[in-house]
């Protein structure tokens, strides 16, 4: 194994933990706001959202750095499609991650209509993403962004 495939593979597993605690506060924000319905709260679950979403875009551009499928400018819906065409995702997580970046995109550039789109963020998240268990499938020559089936 390569010194460089090596660092790129943890530099990635560091990427998954900062997701993985993120989608941990993101459920605990949940429960917390279901007792409060605290509008800090509320924003919080927000920015955990859009945190979950960068750092999964991330991960997906780190996995195509490090097996040469990097491309220059693609945009997040480019980087998480190619990340499945080259095998990092599965047909299933790839759909679901395509879903939650257009709702972060739809919320990040259409502010002013931003109450509908907080709705269909807060619906995902208390739908889909509370079960949500992603994990690194991890060997000497490849790595694998999974879910566990029927979770999303």
């Amino acid at each position: 194994m390569s010194q460089y495939y090596k660092y790129k593979k943890e530099r990635l597993e560091k990427k998954f933990y900062v997701a993985k605690d993120t989608l941990s506060l993101l459920r605990g924000s949940m429960k917390e706001f279901n007792n409060t319905n605290s509008i800090f709260l509320k924003r919080s679950i927000l920015g955990y959202f859009q945190d979950l979403t960068e750092y999964t875009i991330d991960m997906c551009e780190t996995y195509l750095v490090m097996t040469d499928n990097y491309v220059d400018g693609c945009s997040a819906v480019e980087l998480i499609t190619r990340a499945r065409i080259h095998n990092f995702l599965d047909d299933t997580l790839s759909e679901f991650l395509l879903k939650i970046v257009r709702l972060r995109n739809r919320y990040t550039h259409d502010y002013y209509k931003r109450d509908g789109i907080e709705e269909d963020i807060f619906k995902c998240c208390f739908s889909e993403i509370m079960y949500l268990e992603i994990f690194l499938e991890v060997s000497d020559t490849e790595i694998h962004l999974k879910s566990i089936p029927n979770k999303i």
